[in-house]
């Protein structure tokens, strides 16, 4: 019987209980299982359908060793299937509690199975479940990035709100540092949401996902401001930690959105360092978060005069080096440096002149140069090397190119030299007519060798004006990055351009009945394009997005964008 459960073979088990009537409840391994323990675990589905179909109540809650029914089996193992053949037939299966006086909904949760926690929450009485169980199935939920569930649980239940986990915080709390779970409340429309669900289900997924969770909050935070007394909520907030703070410092914009909208003075509260959530947001370097003092245009009046403990200024704080974890977001230490820069210069435009109080003897601008003293010098290492890189591969171009151009496809027409008596003097191939000059492919040839020669005679010079800059800070801000991205365009110009020079030849020399040739090597030649298109793109995008980014701070009146 145990080897007929664990392969599924219906055949032999009826066979088995026939032979011996009462075989297919009996106790058949040492972990004290039945057929239907072993056919749940191993999900043999058909095999419990018909044994589900012979079995009473009694025989579906018997326990394992460990004290699991075998709906507890499969909750754990993600079994849906099974699972509602089991419920179908008992329903107050759902109740009935497994190893650790843990219920089925529970135990999926806690294994991650999102399908089957669905589907046993809505089998699943509430009152059934201890409050404490549904606290920790709400934060499993939470875990596990299972915003409706969270959603429908909290509806269940709202006073989870308010309950504390072992950390002592609540699920407000929690969502606090999910940083990036939180979408924006609209919902797409119905164009896009058909387009997402045929072309980009994960994407879809994941924005529902995302307004979900943003409902969640939102229903957690009206809970706060109805049941707690104005007076406490910031005690409530701020116990254990920050909960504002928190978001702040893991970018969490969405989140602090929905508690601002509602409690704007709450931008105002300080943690025990004294910081408010945008001294935390530049200390962090959290763009998304440190936008939302546009939003609150009075707090820009008072921001300046705000020191945490340690007497440091917003600005102050922008000049000092960030963590590794902040810097390392951007890839070369030549783009760290530039968005160091534009941090600086974004909080230099918001704190006035006079406002810019001294660290001892050191103004804001001066600790920031002694801060990224070594950024500057890796960022001068970086761009030096990715320049002198370019250069090579734009010089080695420039001389494929500079020498195809005179020893052109199919040759020269014959010149020859007569005497006055009309006898042969000279006969030169090398001095005619180009062969093909009037052939369609001769011309794409002349113009793509000569762009190539030109744009990568280009990309040499934008290189070299790089090798030989002195790198000072400001650089990093326009100029640097300005020369490397119209260097990397030349660079893929002439890259394009060579390889259309390579392939026109081909045309010239094949004709109709041999046209596949041509079409082959061309075909081919696309590779090296096409890889170092890919391979070069994030540094290009880097590139432009620092160009972007600077454009915004000086020619724009905007929020900033920093990366």
């Amino acid at each position: 019987m145990h080897q007929a459960a664990l392969k599924g073979d219906w055949k032999s088990a009826k066979q088995m209980e026939m032979m011996h009537p009462g075989a297919l409840t009996m106790v058949i391994s040492e972990r004290s299982e039945t057929a239907l323990h072993i056919a749940t675990r191993v999900k043999r589905a058909v095999f419990v359908e018909k044994l589900v179909e012979r079995l009473d109540e009694h025989d579906l809650a018997s326990k394992n060793k460990y004290g699991n029914t075998a709906l507890c089996i499969a909750a754990a193992s993600g079994a849906v299937d099974i699972a509602k053949l089991l419920v179908l037939k008992y329903k107050a299966l759902t109740l009935i509690r497994g190893s650790g006086n843990a219920t089925p909904v529970l135990i999926a949760a806690r294994y991650k199975h999102k399908d089957m926690v669905s589907y046993l929450l809505s089998k699943t009485p509430v009152y059934g479940l201890a409050s404490q169980e549904q606290m920790e199935l709400l934060l499993g939920a939470i875990s596990a990035d299972y915003y409706d569930i969270a959603l429908l649980i909290l509806e269940w239940n709202m006073s989870l709100t308010l309950q504390r986990d072992f950390n002592n915080e609540t699920p407000l709390h929690i969502m606090a540092r999910k940083s990036g779970a939180i979408g924006k409340k609209n919902k797409p429309t119905k164009w896009e949401s058909c387009i997402n669900k045929w072309l980009f289900k994960h994407i879809y997924k994941k924005k529902m996902m995302q307004i979900q969770a943003y409902k969640m909050v939102e229903l957690m935070w009206s809970v706060v401001l109805n049941v707690i007394p104005e007076n406490k909520v910031s005690d409530f907030m701020m116990n254990p930690s920050s909960m504002l703070h928190e978001a702040a410092r893991v970018g969490n914009v969405e989140f602090l959105k929905v508690l601002t909208n509602e409690y704007p003075d709450l931008a105002w509260n300080v943690d025990g360092g004294r910081k408010s959530i945008f001294h935390v947001a530049v200390e962090n370097r959290q763009a998304s978060v440190f936008s939302l003092i546009y939003e609150m245009g009075e707090f820009l009046d008072y921001l300046p005069y705000y020191f945490d403990e340690e007497n440091m200024s917003l600005l102050e704080l922008a000049a000092q080096m960030p963590d590794p974890s902040h810097l390392n977001r951007i890839s070369g230490a030549a783009f760290q440096m530039h968005r160091e820069l534009l941090w600086f210069k974004q909080v230099e435009k918001i704190v006035e002149l006079t406002m810019r109080r001294k660290k001892g003897k050191r103004s804001p601008r001066e600790l920031f140069t002694q801060q990224h003293k070594g950024l500057v010098e890796d960022g001068e290492k970086w761009m030096k090397k990715t320049a002198n890189s370019c250069m090579l591969v734009a010089t080695l171009i420039t001389t494929v190119v500079f020498a195809a151009i005179f020893t052109v496809p199919g040759g020269y027409t014959n010149t020859t030299t007569t005497s006055t008596t009309g006898s042969v003097i000279e006969n030169n191939n090398n001095t005619g007519t180009p062969l093909f000059l009037y052939h369609k492919w001769f011309t794409v040839f002349v113009i793509s060798d000569a762009t190539a020669l030109i744009s990568s005679s280009t990309a040499i010079l934008l290189f070299l004006s790089i090798l030989t800059s002195r790198c000072a800070e400001e650089d990093f801000l326009l100029w640097l990055p300005l020369k490397l991205v119209f260097g990397l365009g030349t660079l893929f110009l002439s890259v394009v351009t060579m390889v259309l020079a390579f392939s026109a030849t081909f045309f010239l020399f094949y004709g109709k009945d041999t046209a596949w040739v041509p079409l082959l090597v061309a075909g081919m030649a696309i590779v090296p394009v096409y890889c170092f298109g890919v391979l070069q793109f994030r540094l290009w995008a880097d590139t432009i997005a620092a160009l972007r980014a600077t454009y915004f701070l000086y020619f724009r009146n905007s929020k900033p964008i920093l990366f």
